[in-house]
């Protein structure tokens, strides 16, 4: 279960184990047609919370051409990937694990995907060292992070079919995404949706985000002290590495952070710290009450803005 922690909070969790019986599971499998001495082995994976774990077990032997024995799996809700010297690797979504002596056909399975993201950086001569890119799935689960070799270039393999967004960093100063454009992949802000077998190109023009957004939140035309206080980008779902927070001051003053030059709208709520501020869907409440501003390319001069903003109720 989810466990809330607020800040400054010093929680002390038990944790109960409690043993439940293992299955033995049979999965029809692929067979290479290269090599048939060669197996396609199962790998399990179990989604938990905002990602998920491989699961081990207690051995896996194929007993026949096309055919594995898994044993030692606890019941429950597996994805399952197939892997195999030669062969392509292919993915199952969502399986329910529950009968010992199961035999699972894996011939609806997915073929995984492979993405090439190439990176651009106008007005540098080169690219930052360490640069690393990352890929997050839409239940926030990182699949992948990849290192920019000396090309600008960054390949995923074994990425399976769904929606992910793109991230990036760097250990000497923060970069954003202000263009992402793909061949082979649907495009929605700085997120991609990828096809089961495919092999899309993903093209990102960065920019290194240092102008700082300094302001002052206010209630009833007074400061107001520890407001949360929100820059949400145009199309907030697909650009989640835009958002820029921070907490008001004794005299009401904030200070936003390397932010990306761009369109935003800037939020200020009343103990708004336990929000899910990055839904859409939470934070859409809050946009009419909110100032839409235009951040324009000043690197090095923080942009004052000139009204106070007007803090809103949680």
């Amino acid at each position: 279960m989810p466990i809330p922690i607020r800040g400054g909070e010093r929680l002390e969790v038990e944790i109960h184990l409690n043993p439940v019986p293992a299955l033995r599971l049979l999965f029809r499998v692929p067979v290479p047609t290269f090599d048939k001495s060669t197996f396609v082995f199962p790998q399990l994976e179990q989604p938990a919370f905002d990602g998920s774990t491989f699961v081990q077990n207690d051995g896996t032997r194929p007993v026949a051409p096309g055919l594995v024995e898994i044993t030692g799996i606890p019941a429950g809700h597996y994805n399952i990937r197939l892997n195999g010297r030669g062969a392509p690797a292919i993915q199952m979504n969502g399986v329910d694990l529950t009968k010992d002596g199961d035999e699972i056909d894996t011939s609806v399975a997915e073929a995984l995907s492979t993405v090439k993201v190439s990176v651009q950086l106008p007005g540098e001569t080169s690219l930052p060292p360490r640069l690393m890119i990352g890929l997050r799935s839409a239940h926030r689960f990182m699949v992948g992070a990849q290192p920019v070799n000396d090309k600008a270039q960054a390949e995923f393999q074994q990425v399976p079919p769904g929606r992910y967004e793109l991230l990036l960093w760097a250990p000497s100063r923060p970069y954003s995404i202000v263009h992402l454009s793909a061949e082979g992949a649907e495009v929605s802000g700085h997120s991609i949706t990828v096809a089961a077998a495919s092999s899309p190109s993903v093209s990102l023009t960065l920019v290194s985000g240092s102008l700082n957004v300094e302001g002052t939140t206010k209630r009833a035309s007074k400061p107001f002290a520890g407001a949360m206080v929100v820059l949400v980008p145009n199309n907030p779902e697909g650009n989640m590495d835009l958002f820029r927070r921070d907490q008001s001051d004794l005299d009401g003053t904030f200070s936003l952070q390397n932010v990306v030059p761009g369109t935003y709208t800037v939020l200020a709520i009343e103990n708004g710290w336990d929000l899910d501020w990055s839904q859409p869907a939470v934070i859409a409440a809050y946009m009419k009450d909110g100032r839409t501003i235009q951040i324009g390319d000043q690197p090095g001069r923080p942009m004052n803005l000139s009204e106070a903003v007007e803090v809103q109720s949680k």
